[in-house]
C-alpha cells in the first residue's frame, strides 16, 4: 500500500497545527478550513492542482486577505510534501489570481471541457449533496441576521465566521452545479469493455508483497476514503485506467516506486 495514503486532509491539517508555534494560529486555521472544503475525509494524497486552483478561487477575488490566507496555504502543503502525505509538491499550484475580463472569461468558458464522466451511482450522490446544501440556505440566512443583531459590524466574530460559511456553501453549490451540467454517466463507449474504466471493480496484486487491493474506479468528484471508490485522478487510477488483466502498472509514492498487477476487472 502506498504510504500514508489513508491519512485523512482533517488529520494532516491538524498534525500542521500542531507543529506551529503560537503565532502562526492563522496558517493552521487555513489548513482545516481547506480540509473542509475538499472533504474532512478524503486522503491527502488525493489532492490534485486543480482541486487548490479551485479553491484559491473561491477567495481570491473578493478576500482582502487572499494573499495571507494563499502563503498559509501553501505553508501547510509543504509540511505535507516534507511529512510524505503528499507525492508532490503543490506549492507551485497555489496562485491568486485576478477575476478575467468579460471577453477572457467567456473565451475560458467555450474552453472548458463540457464533459465530466460519472457512474449513475455517482451522479445521484451528487445530486442528493446539492439538494442537502441548498436545504442549508435558510439556516445560514438566519445566522447572518442574528450576527447582524449583534452591534457593530466591523468587529463582529460571528458575522465574519457566517460570511465565511456563507462564501464557501455558495462556492460548492456552484461547484456542484458546473459538474452536473456537465456529467455524463459512463456506459464504457470510450474504452474497450474489458479495460479498467470509470464505473468498473479493478483487484490489484501489490507485486512486492502479493497484498490484493479492489476498489471501484469513480470519477475525482465520487471518491471517497474507505470505501473503496478509488479517483481515476489519484495516482493509481491514473495510472490503471485503459489497462487490462494482466498488465503490469508503476505507481509513484512517497516511499518509492510500487508496482501492480492487475488481477480482476469487473463491470
Amino acid at each position: 500500500m502506498v504510504a500514508n495514503s489513508i491519512s485523512s486532509i482533517s488529520d494532516v491539517a491538524r498534525l500542521f497545527g500542531q507543529a506551529l508555534p503560537p503565532n502562526k494560529h492563522l496558517e493552521g486555521q487555513e489548513a482545516l478550513r481547506f480540509a473542509r472544503w475538499f472533504g474532512d475525509e478524503r486522503a491527502a494524497i488525493e489532492v490534485r492542482p486543480s482541486d487548490l486552483e479551485s479553491y484559491v478561487d473561491t477567495f481570491g477575488a473578493t478576500a482582502p486577505n487572499a494573499t495571507e490566507r494563499a502563503d498559509a496555504l501553501k505553508a501547510f502543503l509543504a509540511y505535507a510534501h516534507k511529512q510524505n502525505f503528499m507525492a508532490e509538491r503543490m506549492v507551485s499550484h497555489v496562485r491568486v489570481r485576478r477575476p478575467a475580463s468579460r471577453s477572457r472569461a467567456a473565451t475560458l468558458q467555450r474552453e472548458t471541457p463540457r464533459e465530466m464522466r460519472v457512474t449513475a451511482e455517482g451522479l445521484q450522490m451528487l445530486e442528493a449533496e446539492l439538494e442537502a446544501l441548498k436545504g442549508e440556505r435558510p439556516r445560514i440566512a438566519v445566522e447572518l441576521r442574528e450576527a447582524r443583531a449583534d452591534g457593530d459590524i466591523r468587529e463582529n466574530a460571528p458575522l465574519d465566521a457566517a460570511r465565511e460559511a456563507q462564501g464557501v456553501l455558495e462556492a460548492r453549490i456552484r461547484e456542484l452545479e458546473g459538474m452536473l451540467r456537465m456529467a455524463v454517466i459512463d456506459d464504457g463507449g470510450q474504452l474497450s469493455g474489458d479495460a479498467c474504466r470509470v464505473g468498473c471493480n479493478v483487484t490489484l496484486a501489490n507485486m512486492a508483497t502479493g497484498a490484493q487491493l479492489s476498489y471501484q474506479l469513480v470519477n475525482a468528484a465520487e471518491a471517497r476514503p474507505g470505501t473503496g471508490r478509488l479517483s481515476v485522478e489519484s495516482p493509481v487510477g491514473q495510472a490503471v485506467v485503459g489497462h487490462r488483466v494482466g498488465d503490469e502498472v508503476s505507481v509513484t509514492a512517497p516511499s518509492g516506486l510500487v508496482r501492480f498487477r492487475i488481477e480482476k476487472i469487473e463491470v
